[in-house]
Parts: C-alpha cells; structure tokens; sequence
C-alpha cells in the first residue's frame, strides 16, 4: 500500500489537513506547491487536480481527493479513535458537521471572494473587483459573527475540540474582524495550546515549536 500524499501550500487550505494528518498520527509524503511561481497551473500538478485547487490529497489506494472537508473526513474515518470529530451517530458529530459543511460552503467562499475577487466578475475594471471583495466581507462578517454566537467555548462544543474548531479558526485568521472576536481569540489560543493541535499548526507556518 502506497503512502498518503499531501500537496500544499502556505496559506491555504492545507493548513488544516496538516494539523489533521498529525493529530491522526498519519505522516504523509508532503509536496509543495508554490502558488507564487504559479506552480499550480504547471502540467504536473493539474495532471493531479485540473481544478488547480490546494489542498490535494493522495490516498493510499491511489485515489485522488480535494475539496478540504471531504478531506478531512476522510483522515478521520482512517483514523479510528484518534478523536478528530465525534463519534459516528452522536448530536454532537451532527453539529460539528454542520458547522463543516457551513464553513466549506459559505466562509471559505466568502473568503475566496475577498482576495480573489478577479474570479467572480466578468468586468475586469477595478470597481468590479472592489465590490465583489467588500460583498465577500460583508459575507465573512455575518458569518463569523454567526458562528461566534453558536461557540460554546473555547471550542465550538464546549470544552471538547474538533477539527472544526481548527477549519473555523483557520479561516476566520484570514478575516480581520473574525479575528478580533474574543471567542475566536480564545478559539486560537486554546488551539495553539493543545500538544498536537498547536505544533503542527506552527509546523505547517513554518514557525519554531
């Protein structure tokens, strides 16, 4: 059987499915892809994923996976008992994903159209893509200040974490506002602190344990 493979990128996606791989206890081949040099429109890397999308994710089998919440699924379903979301069939696995699937399709959306917002409009003029990005604000500041009022605290279930909390806290860094949030301040702290959560967090940023 073939190790897993990971394709990522600082500031993306890949951030979480790190963490998730190390709180799995799985150690994956990683491959860089360097959105700078534009590597994910190289021949090699849209052979993977035509959809030149990061995260991606190489299964054992072979099998090609993206999009970030089936991702992280998936490395929970591998890794029996490790505890990245509840257990299959309880409430608490209902909520968390819930708020999965709320974050994959409306907060990382909202965040795409903030710093990406060339991609959502056919008007290349730069009034266009100044109000596609506020519109993405505006949607990251109702979304966050929704999620804010459903965490229970420090993590979104109480004082059990998830890798939900590790998605949530992932993508409100990207939003000022969301940051300033003292849950999700305390969100991050709590997550920093946790002994897998926090290092491989830093690992991934490239920062000192």
């Amino acid at each position: 059987m073939r190790q897993w493979r990971h394709y990522w990128c600082p500031g993306t996606g890949s951030l979480v499915v790190d963490v998730a791989f190390a709180w799995a206890g799985i150690t994956p081949e990683r491959i860089l892809v360097d959105t700078d040099k534009g590597e994910q429109q190289a021949p090699d890397f849209l052979a993977v994923n035509p959809a030149a999308q990061i995260p991606v994710v190489i299964l054992p089998s072979g099998t090609v996976l993206t999009e970030t919440a089936a991702i992280l699924l998936t490395i929970d379903e591998a890794s029996a008992g490790a505890g990245l979301l509840p257990a299959a069939g309880s409430t608490a696995r209902a909520v968390s994903l819930r708020w999965l699937m709320f974050l994959a399709t409306n907060a990382y959306p909202a965040a795409l159209r903030t710093y990406y917002a060339d991609r959502y409009t056919a008007d290349a003029g730069e009034a266009a893509r100044a109000a596609v990005a506020e519109a993405g604000r505006r949607d990251s500041d109702r979304i966050f200040s929704l999620l804010a009022q459903e965490m229970a605290g420090p993590f979104l279930l109480g004082d059990n974490v998830s890798i939900v909390d590790v998605y949530a806290a992932m993508i409100a860094g990207w939003h000022e506002q969301a940051r300033a949030l003292p849950v999700f301040r305390t969100l991050y702290k709590a997550l920093q602190a946790h002994p897998v959560i926090g290092p491989a967090w830093r690992q991934h940023e490239g920062r000192p344990d």
